[in-house]
């Protein structure tokens, strides 16, 4: 202070002589620990001394804190503090319908300040205010922007964009070790509000209906438990589920992908409408797939699964495979929309999975389409022996196509191959019954998906509940000429005729007939300690938790659905496989090419994966 200034004030006087005595950085802390730590802790001057000196690296004893303490209770420094809540004053002064301002308790900046492509410093301006959305708070946030005169890239809080192109796009760093996330328009997520959403989604099996209803109705509850009853009135935006979804799966997908290759970006929606999300869902979800069920189907190459006791768990020491029908969905009716595949080059006949039109009960496309009777399609003939309920050949235990001569109209939930470990490899919506061709459809599909070099580590055992009438359905049609009975040979129907096929243990007990007993029994057939090992039942085990999802699944539309299975199965594996950390954080987990040393404790522990090397 200039040696000219004379003290005429005796607060003046009081705060000079009280900064002499004790800093007034020390008093600002001790009345805030003062005030958050309760006068019923018997020890709190202790602790308050303790905390003081530790910060500010000063000695001062309990009995000149407790002197501070006494001073701020009896009111003699109230003047240097003030009681405002200062939140509610900025949010009431942003808020106000005649005054324009940029102010805002959040800012939003963009997720670097250098240019990733010229490297050029980027100076940063104020774009537009929106609403944050956290766990128990809406908060009014500022975006903000920047812009590369050079390279024409605009930087934004979760994204960058190509103006010369309107393509947006999402890198590692601009999603990870973030608090919000923000994909434009009006709206902008916290990261703990998306990671609770997904942990109610996996425990709680919450749709989001469900969620947008109990999150807008815990907001006004939170209001009125306030103890500024002001904030009641407040004006407040409820959460949209639309708006919200699209953020979860476009975040969710950004995580995927970055565990799953070692990408630098990755090209997100330019808006959130309907027709946007759908067709990034359309144009990514092939390669998401393929993505999927490489890296699951191999995982214990490089993170195989173990249990608490370190004993291996059977982690793919089979196929599992099985089908769910709780999660059923509305569908078009139209259950005779075909396909043709490398081993199915005729017509297989799946049916359609798009969402139908009211009345018609027809999605739009099959609305424009002759649609076939069942007569006009060549699904069985008469010569599958064993497959039906025939009363001296047949098992008494049948997958044939229930819905023949049948006007379908909702969906059969999904089929999926499972590990014994509990680690999902792959799975597809049934538009029609579980039958055998439909089995083999969905199994070709995940072998044809994985590098023909990974086959020798693949398992050469099939568990399925109707395993007998699968393998002859098979052999029926393997590399059979006739037309509409005939499974090509191919890479993926050439592995499948080289594996043995198992009626799972739960089922066991219900196939009656000689072969079922003995050629499709794997406790009968075989003897080893690998094949004791295998957990044939952990698909009806996942089915338990799966049957949960009824309600948040069977409302979406057939090209939502398939994009949730992706996430939720890929969420379960994750936990399963315990890299649940590395899903969130670290892309080189799942390119880690295994080491010498895992690879050969591998082998000594699968000789049955050995012995086909």
């Amino acid at each position: 202070m200039a040696s000219n200034f004379t003290l005429i004030n005796n607060d003046e006087i009081y705060i000079i002589t009280l900064h002499r005595t004790f800093k007034i950085n020390v008093i600002h802390l001790v009345n805030d620990l003062n005030n958050r730590i309760d006068k019923c802790i018997s020890t709190r001057v202790k602790d308050i001394c303790i905390i003081v000196n530790s910060v500010f690296n000063t000695n001062y004893t309990e009995t000149t804190i407790n002197e501070i303490i006494i001073r701020l209770d009896n009111g003699e420094m109230n003047n240097l503090f003030h009681t405002y809540d200062v939140e509610h004053l900025v949010a009431n002064y942003i808020s106000s319908p005649v005054i324009v301002t940029e102010a805002a308790l959040l800012c939003l900046k963009p997720f670097t300040n250098i240019c990733i492509n010229c490297k050029k410093c980027l100076k940063i301006k104020f774009n537009r205010s929106i609403d944050v959305y956290g766990i128990d708070e809406i908060i009014k946030a500022g975006v903000y922007t920047s812009f590369c005169k050079e390279c024409h890239y605009a930087y934004w809080p979760s994204y960058y964009e190509k103006t010369y192109s309107s393509q947006r796009f999402v890198t590692p760093e601009s999603i990870y070790d973030q608090e919000y996330i923000y994909f434009g328009g009006k709206k902008g997520y916290s990261v703990k509000l998306l990671t609770h959403f997904t942990s109610l989604f996996l425990r709680l099996y919450t749709g989001f209906e469900n969620f947008q209803y109990a999150f807008n109705l815990s907001i006004k509850k939170y209001c009125v438990l306030a103890s500024d009853k002001e904030s009641v009135n407040e004006i407040f935006t409820e959460i949209n589920r639309e708006c919200f979804s699209s953020i979860w799966y476009i975040y969710q997908l950004c995580l995927f992908t970055f565990f799953m290759s070692d990408t630098h970006r990755f090209e997100i929606p330019t808006s959130l409408s309907d027709a946007s999300i759908y067709q990034f869902f359309d144009k990514n979800f092939d390669t998401w797939y393929k993505c999927f069920v490489k890296h699951w189907s191999t995982h214990h190459l490089t993170h195989p699964c173990r249990a608490k006791d370190a004993e291996i768990n059977g982690c793919m020491l089979a196929f599992v495979i099985d089908g769910m029908q709780k999660v059923a969905r509305p569908i078009c009716k139209n259950k005779n929309k075909c396909i043709t595949t490398e081993e199915f080059p005729d017509f297989l006949y799946i049916g359609c999975g798009n969402t139908p039109k009211s009345k018609t009960g027809l999605c739009e496309t099959c609305q424009q389409q002759r649609i076939l009777s069942d007569n006009e399609t060549c699904l069985t003939t008469n010569d599958d022996n064993g497959i039906y309920d025939d009363p001296t050949t047949g098992c008494n235990v049948s997958r044939e196509d229930r819905f023949v001569d049948v006007d379908k109209k909702i969906s059969q939930g999904i089929i999926y191959t499972i590990s014994p470990c509990g680690v999902i490899i792959g799975f597809d919506e049934l538009y029609r019954s579980e039958s055998c061709f439909m089995t083999l459809w969905h199994l070709f599909k995940i072998i044809r998906l994985i590098d023909v070099y990974n086959y020798k580590y693949l398992p050469s055992i099939i568990i399925y509940d109707n395993a007998c009438s699968l393998f002859i359905y098979f052999w029926n049609r393997y590399k059979n000429n006739e037309i509409n009975r005939r499974i090509v040979k191919t890479p993926s129907s050439e592995f499948v005729s080289k594996c043995s096929f198992f009626i799972d243990r739960f089922h066991q007990p219900n196939h009656r007939r000689p072969m079922c007993q003995k050629d499709r029994n794997i406790d009968f057939k075989t003897n080893s300690e690998t094949t004791k090992k295998i957990n044939t039942e952990a698909a009806e085990q996942r089915n338990s938790v799966l049957k949960q999802y009824q309600n948040a699944l069977s409302s979406y539309s057939g090209q939502k659905v398939r994009v949730a299975y992706l996430i939720l199965f890929h969420l379960m594996n994750c936990e399963r496989n315990t890299c649940d950390n590395q899903f969130e954080y670290n892309r080189r987990y799942a390119t880690k090419v295994p080491s010498s040393k895992s690879l050969i404790i591998f082998l000594k522990e699968y000789p049955t994966v050995r012995n086909k090397i």
